[in-house]
């Protein structure tokens, strides 16, 4: 017994204080969305991914391991070990959940509206193309039908990234003392899919807005939805740190 509450008393949760680093992630999800548009218009993709590919072979070789934490089945396990090893309740599982693929599906709802062919999609010294919405007609695309299956034209925003940044916010929310920790892991997954010539860094940056952006959306829906349902016998959705989870079990 005294494990398990240990356990759970390290999953500590959104005080005040957490409340305003929701606040800051929203805005540092706006920040990232607006620099992606600022590289877009200023058209410095090209450069930014040479810079970034340009970078020493151990580089490319840890962010290549970083790409499962943007991935759907790289979710499942991290979800599925952090419920496992901090005991946390269905409650808890499903904010994981709900912070990285609500990330990464609104991601890949966008891919959908927006056509923007991958870097590795390009010819050689081809210079990156500019987003477009998919439903116009545009006689240097497939038809709109085809447009829907074709993974290479689907590179605006990037979904991996939406869904690292999703999960790091919860993650951040449920460990608030490893939040950089995570935060640094889903950077290492956008940068991944840079240096792969998967994504140009407008995509990642996009990308990680909206991670950020839903992941705390989610978060804070949570923990108030859990506070106006929760009885004496729940445990919390989040925790507020050792000492208030230790009197709230001796209560």
């Amino acid at each position: 017994m005294s494990t398990q509450r240990s356990m759970v008393a390290r999953v500590e949760a959104a005080d005040p204080a957490a409340s305003e680093l929701g606040i800051g992630n929203y805005r540092w999800g706006g920040a990232l969305i607006v620099m992606g548009a600022v590289v877009i218009a200023l058209q410095l993709d090209a450069w930014l991914i040479s810079v970034l590919q340009s970078l020493p072979r151990f580089v490319s070789d840890a962010v290549n391991r970083l790409e499962p934490f943007g991935h759907g089945f790289g979710g499942v396990v991290v979800i599925g070990t952090a419920t496992l090893v901090a005991r946390l309740s269905y409650r808890q599982t499903g904010l994981l959940a709900l912070s990285s693929f609500g990330s990464g599906m609104t991601a890949n709802v966008l891919k959908v509206l927006v056509v923007r062919r991958r870097p590795g999609a390009l010819l050689p010294g081809e210079f990156p193309e500019l987003p477009r919405l998919s439903f116009v007609s545009n006689g240097d695309l497939p038809e709109f039908t085809e447009r829907l299956g074709s993974s290479s034209l689907q590179s605006f925003p990037s979904a991996h990234t939406a869904a690292a940044f999703g999960l790091a916010v919860g993650l951040g929310a449920l460990f608030p003392r490893s939040r950089l920790w995570w935060l640094l892991l889903a950077a290492g997954c956008g940068l991944q899919r840079v240096m792969a010539s998967r994504h140009f860094t407008s995509d990642v940056f996009v990308g990680a807005g909206i991670g950020l952006i839903v992941g705390s959306l989610v978060v804070r829906k949570t923990a108030a939805w859990t506070g106006q349902s929760q009885t004496a016998d729940d445990v919390p959705l989040l925790s507020v740190g050792s000492e208030v989870a230790e009197r709230q079990r001796a209560a």
